[in-house]
């Protein structure tokens, strides 16, 4: 089988979403690297931080492995620690430069995951007439970050990503795959604001492919055959120092022996975010711990201890805001993600509706108790195809069409209607309804005269179509007149925290004097600097994309000794 030139169906995208969340009720990992350490390695200790509280896990580092205790020792060119999408990316570019290289992971095999890839300038791309302006998508993902991202890392990512992609299609094709573009991108491609543009980058695998995880074992398959060595149920547990170079990683196997990988060109860590670790969430990312659960709760997964060996070693944490993936994913009411009329628990409006998926999650996890209610009338299956296609694409790609396709209670290939979504929300309690605003507000817990007063406002706006209080555009702007009254709660849940370690333009790890530590790297979700404040949609796929391209790069500039990109 062939590429194909054209965007994905929309069946297509949300066939990927059935998928996704059958994933989720399974074993699958959030994020694009292995997270594969638990909470609290088996050689790590507790301590103090000076003035009696208990410290931190990071800011206490184990007692050193005594070296009589190790019962094997290989010598490696390039260790890469976490088999993951990252890492694998990493192992096999590595090992085609030549390089003895090892990768550990914790688990009995790779993890994967996810729907989407983001690249630019791939042959797909090209064979569909897909043009991008890729310093616009730059500068967009700077400025989504507040300027907190390092803006080479995204141009690195930007640069190669193609070339990157075009290998992995290659393989994919010869193999009797297919890879297509996602249909991710179009609900706001042309969009004046950049908070809301997004960009054609995503790239799906279809025929003949089951998930990433093929394209991870496409990988591990050329690195083995490249000469790399893959160890799984084998625990990173430390690094070791020679004089100022990290030099060496100490694991233990299956059976608990410990075994020391001598790394001579350098170790990678590639262990995934730290999503399922209430310590780091709590000191780095707190937002994040409002968010109704995690979508990929594996709990020996997502634990940052890679992080935690980094920084026993002197490595430091990104700076500034923390960027989490939190989607308003896998529940909530019929519509809640829609651009409906949003009220607080106070029944009041508080924001523009027609917003990102990010903007979104913020609205549930910034109000009291985490509640929010999108409001509309008996008019919403007349009502829903006519408003913004911003509005549209965040109905179709979250909220509960996720979760009923994720549970078999729905056909991706055949989607429900919104009255059917209605009824099945009624159903469950997410959604509520009435015959009177002041009934719906007793329903909902909110204070009636409230309540009706922000509806009399906004159909106002509706009857001037132009919204004076928060600038929703027309589109968006329906009336809430006809009985009965609908009420769809709102929620959000964590994929992943992609924001980690701090690192520099070349990935290498940075100490808490901004120097690079020697001989210590940093990819996937694990490292820090490419995302902050909240996790863009500009660039549709950017979380796996971002590792299979940086793992390439990395893997193969820590084997010959060039620069990332050269």
């Amino acid at each position: 089988m062939g590429i194909e030139n054209a965007s994905l169906e929309r069946r297509s995208f949300l066939k990927g979403i059935a998928a996704l969340g059958a994933a989720a009720g399974a074993t699958a990992l959030a994020g694009c690297s292995s997270q594969s350490e638990s909470s609290s390695g088996s050689l790590s200790q507790t301590g103090s931080n000076g003035n009696g509280a208990a410290a931190h896990s990071w800011e206490t580092a184990p007692e050193p492995i005594d070296e009589a205790s190790v019962t094997e020792t290989i010598d490696a060119d390039v260790v890469i620690i976490g088999a993951g999408m990252a890492g694998m990316a990493a192992f096999m570019h590595a090992a085609e430069q030549g390089a003895r290289t090892v990768i550990i992971e914790k688990r009995d095999s790779f993890s994967a995951r996810g729907l989407d890839f983001a690249a630019i300038g791939t042959k797909v791309q090209k064979a569909a007439g897909v043009e991008i302006d890729k310093g616009q998508l730059i500068n967009d993902l700077v400025k989504a970050s507040g300027y907190k991202a390092d803006g080479s890392l995204i141009k690195l990512w930007a640069d190669h990503s193609g070339e990157v992609f075009d290998r992995l299609i290659d393989m994919i094709v010869a193999d009797g795959g297919e890879v297509a573009l996602g249909a991710g991108s179009s609900a706001s491609a042309n969009a004046e604001d950049f908070t809301t543009r997004t960009y054609p980058t995503d790239h799906t695998f279809g025929e003949g492919m089951t998930g990433p995880g093929d394209i991870i074992g496409h990988m591990e398959k050329v690195g083995l055959e490249a000469g790399g060595q893959v160890m799984y149920n084998t625990k990173a547990e430390q690094l070791q120092k020679d004089g100022d170079r990290v030099s060496a990683v100490f694991a233990t196997d299956a059976d608990g022996n410990i075994v020391k990988i001598v790394a001579s060109k350098g170790v990678i860590l590639a262990t995934g975010d730290y999503g399922n670790n209430a310590e780091m969430v709590e000191a780095w990312c707190p937002l994040a711990a409002g968010a109704e659960g995690n979508v990929y709760p594996a709990p020996e997964a997502n634990t940052g201890d890679g992080i935690n060996m980094a920084l026993w070693v002197g490595g430091a944490i990104q700076p500034g805001a923390h960027a989490a993936m939190i989607h308003p994913i896998f529940g909530g009411g019929a519509m809640s993600t829609a651009s409906y009329l949003k009220v607080n628990e106070s029944g009041m409006r508080f924001c523009n509706e027609n917003t990102t998926l990010p903007g979104i999650s913020n609205m549930y996890l910034t109000n009291k108790d985490h509640k929010v209610w999108s409001i509309f009338d008996d008019d919403f299956e007349t009502q829903m195809p006519a408003m913004s296609a911003l509005s549209n694409y965040n109905n179709n790609t979250a909220g509960p069409l996720t979760a009923m396709f994720g549970t078999g209670d729905a056909d991706p290939a055949n989607p429900p209607s919104p009255a059917e979504v209605v009824s099945y929300c009624l159903e469950n309690g997410s959604t509520v309804k009435a015959d009177s605003l002041p009934e719906l507000a007793a329903v909902m817990g909110v204070p009636s005269d409230a309540l009706e007063a922000t509806v009399t406002r906004y159909n106002e706006l509706v009857a001037a179509g132009v919204d004076e209080d928060f600038g929703k555009n027309a589109d968006d702007l329906k009336p809430i007149i006809k009985a009965p009254f609908y009420a769809s709660a709102l929620t959000a849940k964590v994929l992943v925290i992609a924001s980690g370690l701090s690192v520099n333009s070349q990935m290498q790890v940075l100490s808490t004097e901004d120097e690079p530590l020697e001989g210590l790297y940093a990819v996937g979700n694990v490292m820090g600097n490419f995302f902050a404040n909240d996790y863009p949609i500009c660039a549709p796929g950017l979380s796996h994309g971002r590792c299979l391209t940086l793992g390439a790069l990395l893997g193969r500039a820590v084997a010959t000794g060039q620069a990332l990109g050269a």
